[in-house]
């Protein structure tokens, strides 16, 4: 598994039923394996940070960013998605 094949998602919006079913029915679909997965409520907000190997995927990363997009304008939450190497740059002291 390269560093490039896997995605990081982070999900914040307000808690309710379905987004979690949203957003892995979305990967199931493009065939993207959850290699791991974190969720939070605190006081009804929502939040919730997965990484995702796309090696077995067709997928562009744009599109993949679309899909998700739509997924999170549906369900009210934003969606946030990178490749994990961005993620670990940005997140490096």
């Amino acid at each position: 598994m390269n560093e490039e094949d896997v995605v990081v998602i982070t999900v914040e919006g307000s808690d309710h039923p379905g987004i979690v079913a949203g957003i892995t029915q979305a990967l199931a679909d493009v065939d993207a394996n959850i290699l791991d997965i974190s969720q939070t409520v605190v006081r009804e907000v929502f939040t919730m940070l997965l990484f995702a190997d796309l090696k077995n995927s067709d997928i562009e990363f744009n599109e993949l960013k679309e899909r998700l997009n739509q997924v999170g304008d549906e369900q009210g939450v934003r969606i946030t998605v990178q490749s994990e190497e961005i993620f670990t740059q940005m997140h490096r002291v």
